[in-house]
């Protein structure tokens, strides 16, 4: 394969990997809202809602790291990991919502931030590579 055509190919594994991040990223940003409200109203169905949006977050992680493996087979070269997610289990559901608690809430507020920050680590990462290849 032509040079030419594997630096492409990188760069799109690249653009795809930066899009998957910016999406979960928006994604955190919506739970993280949703988990503030969460803090504050009495209400089981906040809760549920934060949950959903987790659920989303942890399958967009899913893409993202297929999409940074694809990446890294391209490039070959590069070591960067993602091995992150938010703890989703029928129990962090149920003491999350059933038991409704401040301690919880804040539990699953700080996981999203860290989350939302190794996110925007690896956006920067990805695009400091793609101004390498450029």
């Amino acid at each position: 394969m032509s040079q030419e055509k594997e630096l492409k190919e990188a760069r799109q594994a690249l653009v795809d990997l930066k899009n998957e991040i910016d999406k979960t990223i928006k994604l955190t940003e919506s739970a993280s809202r949703w988990g503030l409200f969460d803090l504050f109203a009495d209400s089981g169905l906040v809760g549920f809602i934060k949950r959903g949006k987790i659920k989303d977050i942890n399958s967009n992680l899913e893409i993202v790291r297929d999409k940074l493996e694809l990446a890294k087979r391209e490039l070959n070269d590069i070591r960067i990991d993602l091995d992150v997610e938010i703890p989703d289990s029928t129990y962090d559901f149920f003491v999350d919502v059933i038991f409704d608690n401040i301690f919880t809430d804040l539990r699953v507020n700080r996981e999203i931030k860290e989350i939302r920050e190794k996110l925007e680590d690896l956006g920067d990462r990805v695009d400091e590579l793609l101004r390498k290849i450029n």
